[in-house]
Parts: structure tokens; sequence; C-alpha cells
């Protein structure tokens, strides 16, 4: 485990990750939406320029492949591999192929942090099974 980072799976707008920062951590932010992976980068450029901030632009799933994900524009909360969710009330919505990574790959790659928030629509247990339980966020 890695003290002083923490991941923030299914950033969203950012506002988590702003949080983490501001209390001096290292954050790796996940997120599958590449029109709020676009507003992070401009939101935290000073951050991901000084490597306190990673951005990594995928969804977390049981396997890497490609996969229809459904944006929903006028809520963006709603984004999620199921379509009930994104059409909820009859938002709008479209599909997108997303990349899908396994969690465990990218804990491999970026550490086991120190604090890990999900909020990923129904998809959080991918990331709690890639857990060791040996070596866990607190």
């Amino acid at each position: 485990m890695i003290d002083s980072l923490i991941y923030d799976v299914g950033m969203n707008n950012g506002d988590d990750t702003a949080y983490y920062l501001a209390r001096g951590h290292r954050v790796v932010a996940i997120e599958a939406d590449p029109t709020l992976i676009e507003a992070g980068a401009a939101r935290f450029g000073k951050e991901i320029a000084a490597g306190r901030l990673t951005l990594v632009n995928c969804a977390v799933g049981g396997e890497n492949a490609d996969s229809r994900f459904w944006i929903c524009p006028s809520n963006r909360v709603w984004n999620s591999f199921d379509e009930a969710i994104a059409k909820r009330g009859g938002a709008g919505h479209y599909a997108i192929d997303v990349r899908v990574r396994r969690f465990e790959d990218v804990l491999k790659e970026h550490g086991v942090p120190l604090y890990l928030k999900i909020d990923i629509e129904g998809h959080d247990h991918h990331c709690l099974r890639a857990i060791d339980p040996a070596d866990r966020p607190r």
C-alpha cells in the first residue's frame, strides 16, 4: 500500500479528486466518459503536470475488452453500462464504446492506494474482488 495514494474510481466531475488533492494526496482518477476526462484534464492541469494526479480513461470490468457504455449528457452521474440507468425519467442518452480494464491491472500499474473511493454504477464489485486481503486500502 502507498500511504499518499488515493483512487477515485468513477471520477465524474472531479469534486472528490479535488478534495483529495487539497489534502495533499496523490490521486489516480478513473473515468469511463471521455468528455469528463477532458474536463478533468482542463480542471487539474497543474496537478497533472506536477505528477500529483493521473487520469485513466477506462471503465472497470471483469475482463480487458471494449464494451458499450451509455452516456446521459443531461446528468452524467447516470452514465452506466446499464441503459436503464442512463435513461431514467426519459432522459436523453446515447451509447459509446469504452475501453474496459480489469482492476487488478490498474492496481499493478499504479499501486495499492491508502484509500479507494468507488462509484461506478453497479460495477463496484469488480474493484472489490481485485483487492488482495493481505494488501488492501485501509
